[in-house]
């Protein structure tokens, strides 16, 4: 019997180096939520074939932010919240695919 893999966690994530917006709003953590796929093609025809940019809008969808708010985001902050943005939206390796060939087996 294998086991059930747990949730990942919706904790919100403590940024190092927290930062203020344009509008003047103070960022000291942010938490990363599922996007649709409404808010991926967006986020592609944004990024205009860009695959930096599509991922720029795409983790700023998730975490409620506008993008331009990510260019004060401090780097380390951002490999965090990418590698959440993907754990949540993306999944990992290890997690296995649907079958659907049509084959039982």
């Amino acid at each position: 019997m294998t086991k059930a893999k747990a949730p990942i966690a919706n904790a919100p994530i403590k940024l190092k180096h927290p930062f203020t917006t344009a509008a003047g709003a103070p960022i000291e953590q942010v938490h990363v939520r599922g996007i649709k796929v409404r808010e991926m093609k967006q986020a592609q025809r944004r990024g205009n074939g860009d695959s930096a940019e599509i991922e720029l809008a795409m983790v700023a969808v998730a975490c409620d932010l506008v993008l331009e708010d990510l260019d004060d985001m401090h780097m380390i902050d951002y490999q965090a919240v990418s590698a959440r943005f993907s754990e949540i939206n993306i999944g990992s390796a290890d997690e296995s695919v649907a079958d659907t060939s049509g084959t039982a087996g």
